[in-house]
């Protein structure tokens, strides 16, 4: 009898070592990491730009591959649609079927008009001095915020905040605020897809 309390005491010893809750600290770590190891994702988006007069919202498929090359379909509003935005990270192509028209850019000469994208904000929040990270609660689900200023694209807004669901570290949606703190831009995730990967050719112009 004594053995067998004995086994029960170690078993519950052992579970409880095994078992101990991550701390937030480890959880902000696992955040960092899963951004910093993204290499390639897609995703469907939802896109709002807030300002006095309206509210715009736009919806595309989005695929990245790190560092800088990426291709967006647009999906709505109805007289966007099927219109695409390609970039092998020294170019841009912009295309519309539907008119059947196309223009080309230099990277640099749009980089400030462009939606922020998930590696644009890590760049931003590794470099900033200014950043901050908490866990949020909401309906059950756990998040992780990562916030820092935007500092390269003053037009999207003055600070940004990215939300990471645990425990998969998933994005879900980045908010760029005003000033004043009001919203000035929303990208909600969908569809979010860690482990796609391009083919040969993919963002070729």
């Amino acid at each position: 009898m004594k053995a067998f309390r004995f086994a029960v005491l170690l078993g519950l010893a052992l579970c409880l070592a095994g078992c101990k809750g991550r701390t937030p600290e480890d959880t902000f770590i696992a955040a960092q990491k899963a951004l910093i190891s993204l290499e390639s994702y897609s995703a469907t988006l939802t896109y709002r730009v807030m300002d006095e007069e309206e509210t715009r919202e736009y919806r595309f498929n989005q695929w990245v591959s790190m560092p800088n090359s990426f291709k967006i379909k647009l999906i709505a509003p109805e007289n966007l649609a099927g219109k695409t935005i390609v970039s092998d990270g020294r170019e841009i192509l912009i295309e519309h079927s539907k008119v059947e028209d196309s223009i080309k850019f230099n990277v640099k000469s749009l980089e400030q008009q462009r939606p922020l994208f998930i590696g644009d904000f890590l760049n931003t929040y590794l470099l900033s001095e200014e950043v901050g990270k908490r866990i949020h609660m909401e309906e059950d689900i756990e998040y992780v915020i990562l916030t820092c200023p935007a500092m390269d694209n003053k037009a999207l807004g003055d600070s940004q905040e990215l939300w990471i669901r645990v425990p998969k570290m998933i994005p879900v949606k980045l908010i760029n605020y005003k000033d004043n703190e009001d919203v000035s831009s929303l990208i909600l995730f969908d569809e979010f897809d860690r482990s796609w990967k391009p083919e040969d050719n993919f963002f070729d112009l």
